[in-house]
């Protein structure tokens, strides 16, 4: 017999897969246990043979005109849209199409600084020239809220001639703005209101979560419901209503950033997905909101850890917040977040969505049972109660503990709440020639690559931003205490334009 052949992803999945972990991570189905047995036995059975193309009786997502239409149909019905499209290059496919269709090159659009990267990719496809509004920062949680209708209506007025505006609803922490006052100010000065709420396809089902975009008066969101609900990674949908976006364009723009050969596969669990919402919707979400109540008021009492929650609405630029997410902070009790995600993954086989400097995130989801909770609580409560014990899990290489975090948390503060200096536009950065320099040499340099932590995909710098020295000491110290950064290459190096 001949060599297996070498496969290091089946490999690895494989290999996950027998770990049989406590899933608090994307996708929402959690390893399929989200999914009703029916339709778990029957995709099992017949993904192969699903893994069709456009064959007749099929229909074509590009030209819907058949059963694909009629799906995305009965999905427009249940959201309440005019209009809603399949996505199969996820949602970050909806954000450039949703750009594309609202602006042209040189239209002025009002961003959040802590918008996800796809809205800068957003920028590069179309031209425009963004508008940064800072939104408020937690500094004992360190990450960034929301943006302030009073903040928002400063930069409206710096801008007057700005032809959109992007907002995120929920953000990856679950914090939501106060979309009602931020439409009717966009309406006061004739702008466009595009949503990210990939986060959200689950908040229209339980009046014990934040309202959904499609409760206000906006154009267009996007949707993963890949994240909290039941389809697979990759799949989303986005939804559209009203006549101030042009819906041909909307397509067209579709079809530029989507697959000429979508899955069929990942159309089916669009399909079912909402299917799934439409009949047993609100159980299932606050079957996922009680297990983080549970696990929320445990935390709370049991360790030295915080988990946000209700407490936060009305502070920072919070209006909302999506409780069915776990954000644990762990910094006042002397962790990095990077420290407990990598304990819980190394020691207890409990993977969490992820971490920053300072909190760790678990999405719980109906895929996610009582165990799953019982192990998470289990899992905190001894981290807490046994420090010493677990030292030869942590990152830092300094030794420094808490004090060290504190630093690096002020240092972190100090550059997320001003914006950098912008030499060029995102889209003139992109196109420009360029080099890679090491990063402590990097000083003074124009970035063509963005400096991104992900998750949760937030830039610190943007193509076309100016790297100053605080910022080189900042992401050196991040990189050390265990933050994975795209942009910078394994010789720390980063990718900048040539002078």
């Amino acid at each position: 017999m001949g060599k297996k052949p070498d496969m290091p992803l089946v490999r690895a999945l494989r290999r996950y897969a027998k770990k049989r972990s406590t899933r608090f991570h994307m996708p929402g189905h959690k390893g399929g246990r989200g999914v009703l047995r029916d339709f778990r036995r029957l995709f099992k059975k017949n993904i192969l043979n699903w893994d069709v193309t456009e064959i007749p009786g099929m229909d074509n997502l590009h030209e819907p005109q058949g059963v694909i239409k009629k799906a995305e149909e009965m999905l427009a019905r249940l959201y309440g849209t005019d209009r809603s499209f399949f996505l199969v290059n996820g949602s970050t496919s909806g954000v450039l199409a949703m750009m594309g269709a609202a602006l042209n090159p040189g239209d002025s659009v009002i961003i959040s600084r802590a918008s996800h990267r796809s809205v800068l990719s957003g920028l590069v496809l179309t031209g425009a020239r963004p508008v940064y509004v800072m939104p408020e920062w937690h500094e004992e949680l360190g990450v960034y809220t929301q943006i302030t209708p009073e903040v928002l209506r400063k930069v409206i007025k710096e801008n007057p001639g700005a032809r959109a505006i992007v907002i995120t609803n929920p953000t990856y922490q679950g914090f939501c703005p106060d979309l009602k006052e931020i439409c009717e100010i966009a309406r006061q000065n004739n702008m466009l209101v595009l949503v990210d709420e990939a986060h959200g396809p689950h908040l229209a089902f339980s009046p014990h979560l934040p309202p959904t975009a499609g409760d206000f008066d906006v154009d267009v969101w996007v949707q993963s419901p890949h994240k909290m609900l039941s389809s697979l990674t990759q799949s989303a949908w986005l939804h559209v209503k009203g006549e101030r976006i042009d819906k041909e364009r909307l397509s067209s723009y579709l079809g530029i950033v989507t697959s000429t050969s979508p899955s069929y596969i990942l159309m089916a669990s669009l399909d079912y997905a909402r299917a799934l919402m439409e009949r047993r919707g609100r159980h299932l979400v606050e079957k996922a909101l009680n297990m983080a109540g549970i696990a929320r008021t445990f935390i709370n009492m049991h360790t030295d850890f915080y988990c946000a929650g209700d407490e936060l609405k009305g502070r920072a630029g919070i209006s909302d917040i999506d409780l069915s997410r776990l954000m644990v902070n762990v910094s006042g009790a002397g962790f990095t977040g990077f420290e407990v995600e990598n304990l819980l993954r190394r020691k207890f086989n409990i993977y969490a969505e992820y971490a920053d400097l300072c909190n760790v995130y678990f999405l719980v989801t109906s895929g996610n049972n009582s165990k799953d909770i019982r192990n998470l609580i289990d899992a905190l409560i001894d981290i807490s109660k046994h420090k010493i014990k677990y030292k030869d899990y942590r990152y830092s290489s300094t030794g420094q503990g808490h004090t060290n975090i504190h630093e690096l948390l002020v240092n972190l503060s100090t550059i997320m709440k001003k914006l950098p200096q912008k030499a060029m536009e995102p889209r003139e950065a992109f196109i420009s020639r360029g080099e890679w320099v090491p990063l402590k040499h990097a000083e003074g340099r124009i970035v063509k690559k963005a400096l991104v932590p992900y998750p949760p995909g937030v830039p610190l710098l943007t193509p076309g931003e100016m790297v100053e020295n605080e910022d080189i000491g900042v992401i050196k110290r991040l990189i050390e205490a265990g933050c994975s950064m795209q942009g910078i290459d394994n010789n720390n190096r980063i990718y900048v334009t040539v002078h």
